[in-house]
């Protein structure tokens, strides 16, 4: 499963901004850093991928929004390379089925999120790449290292991401003051709308059309964060409402299920039918009416958000078969 003799990582890449991308920026900027050659293959647009006489070709596409959005990654373009084992090219899971093209290099597939392989590759297909050994597989949530334990991958290994410093740089000293619930009302939007109509008592703040630094000072004024939706994985939102200072709930389900994930009591997590009971509801009023007993039993997931950029530097140099110096 390591790096252990690879000279160069390829991250294949979708040209939307969206938190996959930035996983993947993250980590390849990380092996930049830590003096392995890392670049990013855009895949969209008019990008042209071509694979021949043991070498991959590639014209970038033109129109490119991501490498916009994390410039601050200094990404690296990929111009071209030999398909050879000392090469390894990353899959995130949407291009799962990608993976028997690249045959005469190491090949990883990237788990950001386990519910899009299910939507994107067909199930003879996952079949398949379980039963590969010569592909490597990444988990970045507890959620998906179970997913794959369950399909009969035997070994797996750890790749995170972090929440950037724009959040993780201010220290929250108690919870923020503001009783409006913030959510992201394109995830789990069905259930959400059930709540907030059973419940008018409830002023909502939905976390959509802003920008990043829009969502910091939402995130900063908020007292309670939910998250109805199905967590395919380590979500953004619900770690950067964390560290922001908001007492976060999520659903149970996909990551929401894992401590490992989210480390918070189960008093913090839902099912449909805590929201159908009115058991939701009466959680988010206790957080209302004695906000700093609650916020205080959220300092673990705190501090596990605050130490993912350090986490991830670590997982790279296992990979490597090395460790950080003391």
């Amino acid at each position: 499963m390591s790096m252990r003799n690879v000279k160069r990582v390829s991250f294949f890449c979708p040209t939307q901004p969206t938190g996959g991308p930035e996983a993947i920026h993250q980590a390849s900027h990380a092996l930049n850093r830590q003096g392995i050659r890392s670049d990013i293959i855009y895949v969209g647009g008019d990008a042209h991928i071509d694979i021949g006489d043991g070498r991959l070709t590639y014209r970038p596409p033109s129109h490119n929004p991501a490498l916009e959005v994390y410039r601050t990654y200094e990404p690296k373009v990929f111009r071209g390379g030999a398909m050879s084992r000392q090469h390894l090219f990353v899959l995130p899971e949407v291009y799962a089925g990608d993976v028997t093209s690249l045959r005469g290099a190491s090949v990883a597939i990237w788990w950001l999120s386990v519910d899009n392989a299910m939507v994107t590759t067909d199930e003879p297909t996952l079949r398949a790449l379980f039963a590969n050994h010569k592909v490597k597989h990444y988990y970045q949530s507890a959620y998906a290292r179970d997913y794959l334990e369950r399909s009969g991958v035997p070994t797996s290994m750890p790749l995170s991401d972090y929440t950037t410093p724009t959040f993780t740089e201010l220290t929250t000293s108690g919870p923020n003051a503001e009783t409006a619930i913030a959510f992201n009302p394109v995830k789990g939007a069905d259930l959400s709308h059930v709540f907030f109509a059973a419940h008018p008592e409830f002023s909502c703040m939905p976390i959509r059309d802003m920008t990043k630094d829009e969502i910091v000072t939402a995130l900063r004024r908020t007292m309670v964060y939910v998250d109805f939706g199905h967590l395919p994985g380590k979500d953004r939102l619900p770690r950067e409402a964390a560290v922001s200072g908001a007492v976060v709930f999520v659903r149970r389900l996909g990551a929401g299920r894992f401590a490992e994930d989210f480390a918070m009591p189960d008093f913090f997590r839902f099912d449909e039918t805590d929201v159908h009971s009115g058991e939701l509801a009466r959680r988010i009023l206790a957080v209302h009416q004695d906000p700093a007993h609650f916020w205080t039993q959220q300092e673990a997931l705190r501090q596990q958000v605050r130490g993912e950029q350090a986490e991830l530097d670590d997982q790279l140099l296992a990979l490597r078969g090395r460790r950080r110096a003391a």
